[in-house]
């Protein structure tokens, strides 16, 4: 099963970087505890808390109580959950780190009028959420975003040793 993810009002970085990684993550700061353990159980969503209290609920069937308050040990966390839990993330999809829709690539002549002209002609690949219609490319933020993802699967696989 692939994981989907519902988080709570603190984990709004955590939420942004899920999504990089290619999670589908559920997050607005208006979620009321009960709207997400609602949202947890109708879509079969792991719930992502750094509320003690809710993390103890007897309604909830996946959820993990995320105790760090650094993001690249939060990441560590959730994926050492994923593993121990046998959950797939061979096939996540892209997703826009803003809305949660799927991010797919498109041709230049598609985003070419809605973007920079020295974007365009210095860039090969063009990405666009389906929901917000947000285009993306691969800028100075893609060295931020793979620093980070080496350091937390690196992490990740040397704790499964």
């Amino acid at each position: 099963m692939i994981p989907k993810f519902v988080t709570d009002v603190m984990l709004g970085s955590l939420s942004r970087w899920l999504r990089l990684f290619g999670f589908d993550t559920l997050y607005s700061n208006k979620f009321k505890d009960s709207e997400l353990i609602k949202i947890s159980l109708q879509e079969g969503r792991i719930l992502l808390t750094k509320d003690r209290g809710l993390s103890k609920s007897k309604l909830l069937k996946d959820v993990l109580f995320i105790k760090s308050e650094n993001l690249e040990e939060q990441l560590i966390e959730v994926f050492r959950y994923l593993k121990n839990k046998n959950y797939d993330v061979s096939t996540i999809s892209r997703r826009c780190p803003v809305c949660n829709g799927e991010v797919r690539r498109v041709p230049r002549e598609k985003v070419s009028d809605d973007i920079p002209e020295y974007i365009v002609m210095n860039m090969d690949e063009f990405y666009m959420c389906s929901f917000c219609k947000k285009i993306y490319w691969q800028g100075s933020h893609k060295k931020k975003f793979d620093e980070m993802k080496e350091k937390v699967l690196k992490e990740f696989f040397m704790l499964s040793l």
